[in-house]
């Protein structure tokens, strides 16, 4: 168990310094470091517990771990992020245990899972302390894929392909994997406070599982980019938040029936004849530049007057390119996969899911149906 804590103690810290100086500076990665440095300090105080002296009775830096995935998730995600005061509600349960801790400094408040249950004057707060903690992961757990969630639905309003850097699909599996190993340690922590079977303290078995998932976070998190500035490549210009795609605001945008059919017709002929769907990370704001429209004004009239979002927009056209490339390439000389590429898909897996939802048909079973 030593030797587990060692390794994570050096591998959050110097992870955390590294994401800590990661240029460009941004919000997020000083949320990710921050919560690997307190891991760090969790797996420290775990370790002078258990070889030197007990620092304090209740373990509450853990309260700190369902906040911190949240805003790493939400200021990762949200493209002009701004600390907010009331963020720091988030952290309340954390500041209500760490006084607790102070009162009860000199008191046997916990031990572990043996004598969990047993009536004394702190019966009642070890139950609280373990039901609010259980929340505090489920609930933080469950905003995390929710804020995932909704960034890669809006993501097919922006851009036309799919891509880990921008999807944040690595956090999403982390954040699961996550989750599911502290409710496996509150398996095991109930059944050994029932039974008293388990050999060992599942909080404390749990560092392995945590270490692990440390160093995962911190490789992924250093290579993660700012999704909004570098790859999405932002517009300055587009600043003006009152643009956002928004249904409700489209209602009040003033768009004539005649202006929507002019930019309904310039973005077709536009598809058409310039074809600026081969371009593998095209995105709206480059759409926009290049029609010399602004941003907002392209989002309302492909989602509002053309029935679809970019995503889906682009990749139509890009479907369709495929499909005539089908019939006048010669497919001895280059593969079905090469006119993917060709035609403006940057993946393999991409482009078969897509162009089976489009056609009802995977690459090949059309291409037998041409021949």
């Amino acid at each position: 168990m030593e030797a587990i804590l060692y390794i994570g103690i050096a591998q959050t810290f110097f992870a955390g310094i590294l994401i800590a100086v990661k240029k460009p500076a941004v919000y997020a990665n000083q949320i990710l470091s921050a919560w690997l440095f307190i891991i760090c300090a969790e797996m420290i105080i775990v370790l002078i517990n258990e070889t030197l002296v007990e620092l304090y009775p209740i373990k509450i830096l853990p309260y700190t771990y369902g906040p911190m995935l949240l805003l790493y998730a939400k200021w990762m995600t949200t493209e002009h992020p701004r600390f907010d005061l009331k963020y720091l509600w988030h952290f309340a349960p954390f500041f209500i245990f760490l006084i607790a801790s102070l009162i009860f400094i000199d008191q046997r408040v916990m031990d572990g899972t043996h004598g969990f249950l047993v009536i004394d004057s702190f019966v009642s707060f070890r139950i609280i302390y373990a039901i609010t903690f259980f929340l505090s992961i489920t609930a933080y757990s469950v905003a995390t894929f929710v804020v995932i969630n909704r960034h890669q639905k809006r993501l097919k309003e922006l851009v036309s392909y799919s891509s880990g850097k921008i999807t944040l699909q690595w956090l999403l599996g982390l954040s699961i994997t996550f989750y599911t190993g502290y409710v496996v340690m509150f398996i095991f922590g109930g059944v050994d406070i029932l039974t008293g079977f388990m050999p060992f303290d599942p909080y404390e078995i749990s560092f392995i599982g945590l270490t692990l998932l440390t160093f995962l976070f911190g490789v992924f998190g250093f290579q993660q980019p700012c999704i909004f500035e570098e790859v999405v490549r932002f517009h300055p210009s587009e600043t003006d938040s009152s643009k956002e795609s928004d249904p409700i605001k489209y209602q009040r945008s003033g768009l004539k029936q005649k202006d929507v059919a002019d930019y309904v017709n310039k973005i077709r002929k536009y598809m058409v004849i310039e074809k600026p769907y081969l371009d593998r990370e095209l995105t709206i704001y480059d759409l926009s530049e290049q029609l010399k429209i602004p941003r907002h004004i392209i989002s309302e009239v492909i989602n509002e007057h053309m029935g679809k979002n970019f995503y889906n927009l682009v990749n139509d056209y890009r479907v369709n390119e495929v499909k005539e490339r089908m019939k006048s390439e010669d497919l001895q000389v280059i593969t079905i996969l090469g006119i993917a590429y060709d035609s403006g898909f940057n993946s393999k897996s991409s482009f078969n899911t897509i162009f089976k939802e489009k056609t009802g048909q995977t690459p090949s079973e059309y291409l037998k149906t041409l021949k």
